[in-house]
């Protein structure tokens, strides 16, 4: 893969997961928090886990837009959906844990395309 192809891939993907992810994190802040709230409290999770990720993903989901953020958004991301994965798995089919997965996956894609901004060159 050329360079410019994976630029225009990475920039799709990003863009494709920002979208999802500020959407996620405004449904978990505004649109239905006790449906967010419930959900957590019935993974054994407190009630304001639910705030707490749903402000992460808003802000992780900018960040991905964001070029000099986009890797340390998408590793932050990753890491939510690890989570995600697993509480899934452990408390519902486990099938339910495969979209976390997959978003965790394209995540750790443009994590490693964009890279960390602290990386440095001889890394």
């Amino acid at each position: 893969m050329t360079d410019k192809t994976r630029n225009t891939v990475t920039w799709v993907i990003s863009g494709l997961l920002a979208v999802a992810y500020v959407l996620a994190g405004a449904a978990k802040l505004v649109v239905d928090p006790e449906a967010a709230t419930t959900q957590f409290e019935a993974f054994g999770l407190p009630a304001a886990m639910a705030t707490f990720i749903g402000a992460c993903e808003v802000a992780g989901g900018i960040g991905l837009l964001i070029p000099r953020l986009a890797g340390l958004a998408a590793s932050g991301l990753v890491v939510i959906m690890l989570g995600a994965a697993y509480s899934h798995a452990t408390h519902d089919p486990l099938t339910a844990a495969i979209p976390a997965l997959v978003m965790g996956g394209l995540c750790a894609f443009v994590a490693w395309s964009r890279g960390l901004p602290f990386r440095t060159a001889a890394a």
